[in-house]
C-alpha cells in the first residue's frame, strides 16, 4: 500500500507590528520632545502683530485712525506717538484704540512683547489738507493783476479771496474763473498784498509789487516783482 504524504501550503504569516518599546519611546519621547521644543521655538521667536486703519476724510481737516494689538503674547510695552508726541488714544474696544488726527505725518509704532522680540514701524498718513493753495503764472498788463490759483485736496474757497493795496484799502477781484482758478486784480503800483483759502481754512498771503525795470522784449509794461507769500 503507498503512503501519501501531505504538506500544508498555508504560507506563515509575519507579525508587521512595531516593538512595543518603539512605540512607548515615540509617544512617550520623541513626539513630547519634537512639541515642547516647536511650542518653545514659538514663544521665543514671536513678534507684536498689530493692525491700523486710516479712515477717510469729509473735510480734510481730520481723520480718525484705529488701532488693534493682534499679538498671541502679552505685552511689555506699547508706545505709538507722531511727530515725536505720544498719540492721545481712546480705548474703543477690548485690544482696539482710536485716535482722532489733525494733520499729516507719520506714525512711530513700538511693540514688545514679553519674550523680549520688539518691532518698529511707520505708517504714513498723507490724506489730509494742511497746506494752503498755491498761486502760479501771474502776470501785470494793463493795469491788471491775474494769477491762476492752484489747490488740489479740499478746494479753493473763492469768497475768502481779496487784497489790500498799499493804503490799506481792502479790494475784491475783477473777475474769477473758477473752471481754471484763474482771478483777476486791478493792480496797485505800490503794491498788492492777496489773500485767499482753501476749503479747509488754510491762508495763503503775498504781496505783488511792480519794480522799475522793464522785462527785456518787452512793450514798455513793467513786470512784477517775485511774490513773497507767507502761509
Amino acid at each position: 500500500m503507498n503512503h501519501h504524504t501531505y504538506r500544508s501550503s498555508r504560507p506563515y504569516k509575519y507579525n508587521h507590528f512595531p516593538d512595543s518599546d518603539l512605540v512607548q519611546l515615540l509617544l512617550f519621547y520623541i513626539l513630547p520632545f519634537l512639541i515642547v521644543n516647536s511650542i518653545i521655538f514659538f514663544l521665543v521667536t514671536t513678534k507684536p502683530k498689530y493692525e491700523v486703519v486710516i479712515e477717510g476724510t469729509n473735510d480734510y481737516r481730520t481723520t480718525d485712525v484705529t488701532f488693534t494689538i493682534k499679538s498671541i503674547m502679552p505685552l511689555k510695552e506699547v508706545t505709538i506717538k507722531m511727530d515725536s508726541q505720544p498719540l492721545d488714544l481712546v480705548k474703543v474696544g477690548k485690544r482696539t484704540y482710536r485716535s482722532t488726527i489733525t494733520h499729516n505725518g507719520a506714525l512711530e509704532i513700538y511693540m514688545k512683547n514679553f519674550n523680549g522680540m520688539a518691532l518698529l514701524e511707520y505708517e504714513h498718513i498723507d490724506i489730509l489738507d494742511d497746506e494752503p493753495p498755491a498761486i502760479e503764472d501771474y502776470l501785470s498788463e494793463d493795469g491788471l493783476l491775474s494769477f491762476t490759483i492752484i489747490d488740489t485736496q479740499s478746494g479753493i474757497d473763492y469768497a475768502s479771496i481779496s487784497a489790500l493795496t498799499s493804503t490799506g484799502q481792502q479790494i475784491l477781484p475783477l473777475t474769477i474763473d473758477k473752471a481754471t482758478g484763474r482771478v483777476s486784480f486791478q493792480m496797485d503800483p505800490d503794491g498788492l498784498s492777496v489773500t485767499v483759502k482753501d476749503m479747509s481754512g488754510n491762508e495763503y498771503v503775498t504781496t505783488f509789487s511792480l519794480n522799475e525795470q522793464t522785462v527785456p522784449g518787452d512793450s514798455g509794461e513793467a513786470a512784477p516783482g517775485t511774490p513773497d507769500g507767507t502761509a
